[in-house]
């Protein structure tokens, strides 16, 4: 009889043990699944702030360009093909921008979060095959403009040439770098929700 006891004691305090674990573990889970998904907040404030600062200067690229382009004389046909393919460039941004904005990290499913992201990605890891054609078909119609009006050999046009080389290579380094940044914090962002999603 007293065995039977004290088994049963041992059983109820195993079972208590248990249950203590158990809400230890959910407790941590817990923890650990509100850390992943205010990393994952930083991480798109952060994609979100790199791409507000692309619609900004697109936005005034779009503005500016067309103008001083038609101030130096150059053809309408150049000038309305510029302001139209910059124009292009910053509405799909805009786009992008929407949809990440409509991603709450800390309230939305997982799921339709890791498809947006994944859509934006996707965006930024293409972008590169529409962009570089363009710009090169662009950069020849500008020397061939501007030859128009300046000339190739005078001061000013070398001048203009050397800026217009210079302006280019960095706005493709700086335009490469934002595209590298937006994909590897969108890749760590789908990375931390396959964790959660294993974790649940």
């Amino acid at each position: 009889m007293e065995n039977n006891t004290l088994l049963s004691q041992e059983l109820e305090e195993m079972r208590s043990q248990i249950s203590i674990l158990k809400e230890k573990l959910e407790k941590q889970n817990i923890v650990n699944e509100q850390h992943i998904r205010r990393s994952m907040k930083n991480r798109m404030s952060d994609i979100n702030r790199t791409v507000g600062a692309t619609i900004f200067v697109g936005l005034f690229a779009a503005i500016f360009c067309p103008i001083y382009f038609y101030s130096q004389g150059c053809s309408v046909a150049f000038v309305a093909s510029t302001a139209v393919m910059l124009a292009v460039c910053v509405i799909l941004t805009i786009v992008q921008k929407v949809t990440l904005g409509r991603i709450d990290v800390s309230q939305t499913n997982l799921i339709e979060t890791a498809e947006s992201l994944s859509k934006v990605r996707k965006h930024y890891k293409e972008w590169h095959r529409i962009a570089i054609p363009m710009i090169i078909i662009w950069l020849g119609w500008l020397v061939y403009e501007m030859s128009k009006v300046l000339g190739f050999d005078s001061p000013y046009a070398i001048g203009f040439y050397c800026g217009a080389g210079v302006g280019c290579l960095l706005g493709g380094i700086i335009g490469s770098r934002i595209n590298r940044k937006v994909i590897r914090q969108a890749n760590e962002i789908l990375s931390q929700i396959e964790e959660l999603q294993k974790e649940n």
